[in-house]
C-alpha cells in the first residue's frame, strides 16, 4: 500500500508525463510482450490444451481444433517472443540512461511486488 503511495507522488510531479511515457514505453516492449507468450507457454504445454478443447467447443460457437493448438503452443509464443526481442532492443537503442534507469526500477518494483504477493503467507491459516 506504500508502495502506491509513493508511485503516485512521484507521478503528480512536474515531469509526470514523461515518466508516464517511460512507463508506457517500458510496459508494451517489455512486460506485455514477454507476459503474453509466457502465458501461452502455461496455458499450451502446462495446462494441456488437449483437456480443454471438448470444454471449450462444448460452449462456444466457434470450434477450435488440432491448428489452434499449433498456434497457442508454438506459432504464438515464437512469433510474441521475436516481437519482445525486437521491442527490447529498440528499448535500450533509442533510451537514454534516465529512461534506462526508470525502466529498471519500474522492472525491479513488479519483480519485488510479484515475489511479495506470491509468497505471501495466508493470515487466515
Amino acid at each position: 500500500m506504500h508502495s502506491g503511495c509513493l508511485i503516485s507522488l512521484v507521478l503528480t510531479t512536474g515531469i509526470r508525463s514523461y515518466l508516464v511515457g517511460i512507463i508506457d514505453s517500458f510496459v508494451n516492449k517489455f512486460g506485455v510482450l514477454f507476459l503474453i507468450p509466457i502465458q501461452a507457454i502455461i496455458f499450451g504445454w502446462i495446462y494441456g490444451l488437449d483437456d480443454i478443447i471438448p470444454i471449450l467447443n462444448e460452449n462456444s460457437s466457434i470450434k477450435v481444433g488440432k491448428l489452434w493448438v499449433v498456434i497457442i503452443k508454438y506459432i504464438a509464443p515464437v512469433i510474441l517472443f521475436v516481437l519482445w526481442f525486437i521491442g527490447i532492443i529498440g528499448l535500450f537503442k533509442d533510451a537514454s540512461m534516465f529512461e534506462l534507469a526508470i525502466d529498471m526500477i519500474v522492472m525491479v518494483s513488479v519483480l519485488v511486488v510479484s515475489y511479495i504477493f506470491t509468497n505471501k503467507k495466508s493470515s487466515n491459516g
